[in-house]
């Protein structure tokens, strides 16, 4: 089932998965590889929950 209401929750994992990320590309700087692990493991899975998400979002092909 497609709704647009889906939609702005993937966004906004989206956006948050990219910001875990990002943190975790910054943390490697000062070497803290237990905080570049967590950011990468909540980035993966924002980022999953963001793809699901959208994916029910899109209406179905035909």
């Amino acid at each position: 089932m497609h709704s647009l209401l889906l939609a702005a929750p993937a966004v906004a994992l989206g956006k948050l998965a990219w910001v875990a990320l990002r943190t975790g590309g910054e943390w490697s700087r000062y070497r803290q590889w237990d905080a570049v692990a967590t950011n990468l493991a909540l980035g993966a899975l924002f980022g999953g929950m963001a793809a699901g998400l959208a994916s029910k979002a899109l209406p179905p092909r035909n």
